[in-house]
């Protein structure tokens, strides 16, 4: 019976992480350029073990989500594909999301992290009026007046997402660990935030689908149980 234990406890588990992953996905349906958690199950050959099947990350969902306006001019959407990027205390990361602030010093970040420009960070001086181009070139006229300064370009890359791994902090790398180079094909639309790509239906589905499938988990163990008592039984009584 201890296989039909071992059997039931691996859906169980695996059932389990499913749900974590349809939770996170769900709690990030409001979050500004979230990317949806893909799910993989995977049977494994019954060897020396009796765990049957494993949950490993089938990537991340590459559709996009949609561009609410806000008539900010540092809140940044990538159009179709492409990636910013930030300096975090691991080299590069990557993200959809488009939130931009000048801290005190003037310096570009996002999400507490310095934004990475083509030629380093960003650094605004004293404004009358800020610009961001399509091409992620940033551009400023003077507090005195006069012409318009370009003062640096907004770093932006392309990859599959496919190759690339989700961290827990949220933000996407590649998986060698390999800095991307700058792509001048990426553009971007200022004033435009994009969402998140959860489908709250999708999610909110799957996750009672999981509820009924750790439900018979539950039982099959319960079932592995009162079986193995029988046969306890049985072995008394010989």
């Amino acid at each position: 019976m201890d296989k039909l234990l071992y059997t039931a406890a691996s859906g169980a588990d695996r059932v389990m992480a499913a749900q974590a992953l349809r939770a996170n996905n769900l709690s990030n349906v409001d979050t500004a350029g979230f990317r949806a958690d893909l799910e993989r199950v995977q049977a494994l050959a019954v060897s020396d073990t009796r765990v049957m099947s494993q949950l490993g990350s089938a990537g991340i969902s590459e559709k996009g989500g949609k561009l609410a306006p806000t008539g900010r001019t540092l809140d940044l959407a990538v159009v179709e594909n492409g990636l910013f990027v930030v300096q975090t205390g691991d080299g590069e990361a990557y993200t959809r999301a488009g939130h931009m602030v000048l801290d005190d010093n003037g310096q570009m970040m996002l999400e507490g992290r310095v934004v990475a420009g083509v030629d380093g960070p960003i650094v605004v001086p004293e404004y009358k009026e800020l610009f961001v181009g399509d091409d992620g070139m940033v551009s400023i006229t003077p507090a005195e007046g006069g012409l318009i300064e370009e003062i640096g370009q907004i770093k932006l890359v392309d990859a599959p997402l496919a190759d690339m791994v989700k961290g827990l902090d949220g933000l996407l790398r590649t998986a060698d660990g390999v800095p991307l180079q700058a792509d001048g094909q990426v553009r971007l639309v200022s004033g435009f935030l994009e969402g998140s790509n959860v489908d709250a239906v999708r999610e909110l589905v799957a996750s009672m689908d999981l509820s009924r499938q750790f439900e018979v988990q539950i039982k099959l163990m319960k079932s592995a149980e009162t079986l193995a008592k029988s046969g306890n039984r049985l072995l008394a009584n010989v």
